[in-house]
């Protein structure tokens, strides 16, 4: 075989091996596109994600964590953090300061606040009347507040419930578990043709026992008498203490409205009074009201107030209103009313006068039972007076 022949046979060979593996590479390419999911073979095994048609290449990775550190330990790592925390500190100092001088303020703005010489609780500038105002209105909440403290030392209730309905009467029902239950002398003036309006709840009468309770509660009886005889008389002999107590013995309480009508048909002559029960209209309080006349109105509950009682109407107004002096309701007091509302409210009226006579013969007589407790008084010195002349001259005898 000649040299040429063999080299034909090789060159026929290779292209035919060529040929095979390029229908190799050809076939491969077919199978993967068949099978696109199929994982694709590493030097660690085989990865489940898609072929790409990128070569996945491997890398050993160190897990004794010098890696981690090392990047914790960068400039940039180190430079950012050490700004967070100037930052940080910046706004520590910042807030602190802030607070600091805000406290500081605050002090100064307390030091320098003028203050109100008439009472402290009340700020500077406001006048004179506007601060009594807050001074009552504050003693009044103080007051309240010591008198809930100390419900469940009030055997009577209705003393709490006077002192919720009525701020005048809040001071008399927070002194009145400490007080002595007793009366003390009527220390007011009053003038002849001026009725005065007295309250249940005066400190001078108000402790005073009158029916089931105090006078503060169960006394519009005595009080209103007592208004129409110092308003008729202008004297303060006989204030709601005494008549309570005349009243007491005479056994003219009542439940209801705390005093009998004896109490001015019967009781109010032996002070001088004439009284005579008349209708109950309004025709009546504006044809009798006047000349030294008042009239007493027995008032039903749930009409004027809540509970009966009894008040006084003083006189007729210039517009046809009439004044009504209610001894349990300032509120009532202060305001015009008219004849008809206090005829429909209430259950009977006694008018009560006195005329010049009888205020003489009442002066006369007030002038005789003084001289008499002055000559009593002036016997009673002159008697002892002697009797202790006699124990001197004892005492010298046996000397």
């Amino acid at each position: 075989m000649t040299n040429s022949t063999r080299s034909r046979r090789r060159t026929t060979g290779t292209r035919s091996s060529s040929r095979s593996r390029q229908s190799g590479d050809r076939q491969r390419q077919r199978q993967q596109r068949r099978a696109p999911q199929s994982g694709t073979q590493s030097r660690r095994g085989t990865l489940t994600r898609p072929d790409t048609g990128y070569t996945l290449h491997s890398r050993r990775v160190r897990r004794d964590g010098t890696n981690g550190l090392a990047s914790l330990l960068q400039p940039r790592v180190l430079l950012l953090a050490l700004i967070v925390l100037v930052v940080v500190v910046v706004m520590i100092v910042g807030v602190s300061s802030c607070i600091r001088r805000g406290n500081e303020n605050t002090q100064t703005t307390e030091e320098v606040r003028p203050k109100n010489e008439q009472d402290a609780r009340v700020a500077a500038g406001v006048s004179a009347v506007m601060t009594s105002r807050f001074t009552e209105a504050l003693d009044q909440a103080d007051l309240l507040a010591q008198i809930a403290e100390n419900a469940d030392k009030y055997d009577d209730e209705r003393l709490l419930e006077l002192a919720l309905n009525e701020p005048d009467a809040i001071s008399f029902v927070a002194n009145y578990p400490t007080s002595d239950k007793s009366s003390h002398p009527y220390d007011g003036s009053v003038k002849r043709g001026e009725v005065p309006l007295l309250y249940d709840w005066d400190s001078h009468w108000g402790s005073v026992t009158y029916g089931d309770g105090p006078v503060a509660i169960t006394g519009s009886g005595p009080t209103t008498l007592a208004m129409a005889y110092m308003g008729l008389t202008g004297k303060t002999d006989n204030t709601p203490t005494e008549i309570a107590q005349q009243a007491s013995k005479s056994n003219y309480t009542d439940s209801a409205s705390g005093s009998k009508g004896e109490l001015f048909s019967k009781l109010a002559a032996s002070l001088g009074l004439k009284t005579e029960a008349v209708d109950v209209s309004a025709d009546t309080l504006l044809y009798t009201l006047g000349n030294n006349t008042v009239i007493a109105a027995e008032l039903r509950d749930s009409t004027i107030t809540d509970e009966a009682h009894w008040a006084l109407v003083v006189n007729v107004n210039a517009d046809g209103s009439v004044t009504l002096y209610d001894p349990t309701s300032s509120t009532v007091s202060l305001h015009p009313w008219s004849p008809a509302t206090i005829a429909d409210a209430s259950k009977s009226f006694y008018s009560i006068t006195i005329s010049d006579e009888d205020l003489a013969k009442l002066e006369s007589s007030s002038s005789s039972s003084s001289s008499s407790s002055s000559s009593r008084s002036d016997n009673k010195d002159e008697t002892d007076d002697t009797d202790n002349s006699d124990d001197s001259e004892d005492s010298i005898e046996e000397l």
